[in-house]
């Protein structure tokens, strides 16, 4: 009732400055509870026979670092864990020995609504008993895996993008991970996809175990999900890979934690509008121009979207099968710059003639408007980036990147990172085994989609293009046939989506049993069928209702965790208001 009272008085209200002051807002609370574990400084006394320095050093240190961020750290112990209340936040950290009792004592306040972040070897020990991974399975249900990761390993890590610890943020990224001396970390298998999985540096593959690279769901580091009423975030690295993160990271993935405990409501896009799983797929078109054609028509045939970068000045030796590539709706024609020469370093005139010469060539030849460049060598420097502005450009694909997602790396132009493995490595590495090249192309699809991340399949007129070469892409493109959950799109269309997501911006106002939230598209382009993951962990949605009749908004999909919503249109610059009851 009071849900439909507040929806007809927003109607007669003036909409130039929404407010819902009218009913009372939940304030989230900054305070949040780190255990001091009495069981593991007499673990460290009487087991190890060292002293609980360190952890308890660390320790402060956390503290310390959670204060930097905005939160009141209060230390708390074993026996005062039972006085938590529902909705509390506990941090568990390198805690190695729990009594059956103190653990008993966790899980309760668990069951009651409670949540908590633990991490590493929690509750190994029963005090003096070893008991392994016994107490994080009972919790998450994970089962740990036999082999462990050491630092031999080159180790980084990945968020998944679309999750409570990415949020769908531009922001995602691969992180270092370091540990120290012989430490190691234990394996888990989870029945789903986890929250950060370990990778190598050019995020093409999880770490291998005999030569073999994990499977997805087996490589992960951070998990998260419900036990009883209550929600937990689980950390298979030590502390003190906390304690050396940025501080900007560290806020960055615990306000996210933090938000997602303590809200009734969370909302995020999905990383691409319209889509969780986004590929792009590109030719180089160098030597062998003449193969571009050949590409082209198969990316028709298959109804693949790609984008052929074209050497512009090859494009004028060739205008008939350029202009022909150009005419099919699955293809859009980039510029790989005027002559292919190194531009980075060169003068101004040679710069413009490149970037900007190129372009008016490809568009004269084409009748097109060309939006994407691809320098030579993957290079770019301020000259360059000046005339890809002044070029008209509206995102340049470079080189590989840290970030999972296509941003705003330069002013104005959208970069496109790559995320999978050239062709020239695959066919050298891989002995021109076309069979092997296909598999490490699906399972490099596999991986990064699974986390949201960009996959960005490269080939080149001379290489994967070439004769019988071709038969590689047409295999892939049949795979991607039948995964219609993975989405090939076109360079510009992937750049106006990353432009939207960047100027997307969403408030929600909290309430006892309802949410008002606010959706406002501050770009030039429509959101046309966007969809939204609406975290709800501890309520059941019943109704969203749109502020304007002409909103059509429908839920996709429905879980005990969230809801994917679809909105009918968002016009540029322009807010949307759902009212959600529940």
């Amino acid at each position: 009732m009071i849900l439909v009272s507040g929806y007809i008085f927003y109607q007669l209200w003036p909409k130039t400055a929404p407010n819902f002051s009218f009913i009372p807002t939940i304030k989230n609370s900054k305070t949040i509870y780190l255990l001091k574990s009495e069981d593991n400084v007499e673990y460290f006394f009487n087991k190890m026979k060292l002293s609980p320095k360190n952890y308890l050093t660390n320790l402060e240190k956390l503290k310390q670092k959670f204060e930097k961020i905005g939160y009141n750290v209060k230390y708390i112990s074993n026996e005062k864990v039972s006085e938590l209340k529902k909705g509390d936040i506990l941090l568990i950290f390198d805690d190695y020995a729990i009594s059956n009792k103190n653990f008993k004592r966790i899980k309760e306040f668990l069951k009651k609504g409670g949540n908590i972040v633990f991490n590493y070897h929690f509750g190994y020990f029963d005090k003096n008993r070893f008991v392994k991974s016994k107490r994080i399975t009972k919790i998450t249900s994970l089962k740990e895996l036999k082999e462990t990761i050491t630092k031999t390993h080159p180790l980084f890590y990945i968020p998944k993008v679309l999750s409570p610890i990415g949020m769908s943020s531009q922001k995602t990224k691969r992180h270092d991970l370091v540990l120290y001396g012989n430490d190691t970390l234990p394996l888990f298998q989870s029945k789903s996809i986890p929250d950060a999985i370990l990778t190598n540096w050019a995020i093409t593959s999880t770490p291998e175990i005999n030569s073999t690279p994990l499977p997805v769901n087996d490589a992960g580091i951070i998990w998260h999900g419900f036990y009883g009423n209550g929600k937990w975030f689980y950390f298979s690295f030590p502390q003190y890979v906390l304690i050396d993160m940025p501080i900007n990271d560290f806020k960055f993935l615990f306000n996210n934690i933090f938000n997602y405990f303590q809200n009734h409501i969370t909302i995020v896009p999905y990383p691409y509008i319209d889509q969780k799983s986004v590929i792009f797929i590109s030719e180089d078109t160098e030597y062998k121009y003449e193969n571009m054609i050949h590409f082209a028509r198969l990316a028709k045939q298959k109804d693949i979207n790609v984008t052929l970068f074209c050497v512009a000045d090859l494009a004028m030796k060739h205008p008939k099968i350029t202009r022909e590539a150009a005419t099919f709706p699955n293809v859009e024609i980039g510029s790989h710059s005027l002559t292919h020469s190194k531009i980075l370093g060169a003068s101004e005139e040679k710069v413009k003639k490149e970037i900007l010469g190129s372009k008016e060539v490809l568009e004269k030849i084409t009748g097109k408007q060309i939006y994407g460049f691809r320098p030579p060598r993957e290079e770019i420097d301020k000259l360059m980036e000046k005339w890809l502005r002044k070029a008209g450009y509206i995102y340049v694909m470079e080189k590989i990147k840290p970030h999972l997602l296509p941003r705003e790396d330069y002013k104005g132009l959208i970069t496109i990172p790559r995320h999978g493995t050239d062709d020239y490595t695959y066919v050298i590495e891989l002995n021109w085994d076309k069979k092997q090249i296909l598999n490490k192309i699906i399972q490099e699809t596999y991986m990064l989609t699974k986390m949201n991340a960009l996959f960005t399949l490269s080939v080149h007129t001379h290489l994967l293009s070439y004769k019988t070469n071709l038969d590689v892409s047409a295999k892939y493109f049949d795979y991607l046939n039948k995964h219609p959950e993975i989405s090939p799109m076109k360079g510009i269309d992937i750049a106006k989506r990353a432009i939207i997501l960047k100027n997307l911006k969403i408030d929600t106002e909290n309430f006892a049993n309802k949410t008002v939230i606010k959706i406002s598209n501050n770009s030039n382009y429509p959101i046309i069928n966007g969809k939204f993951r609406v975290y709800h962990p501890d309520t059941v949605i019943k109704k969203i209702i749109p502020e304007l009749i002409q909103t059509k908004v429908k839920i996709i999909k429905k879980t005990r965790e969230y809801s994917d919503v679809e909105i009918n249109k968002i016009p540029p610059k322009t807010t949307v208001i759902l009212f959600v009851s529940f």
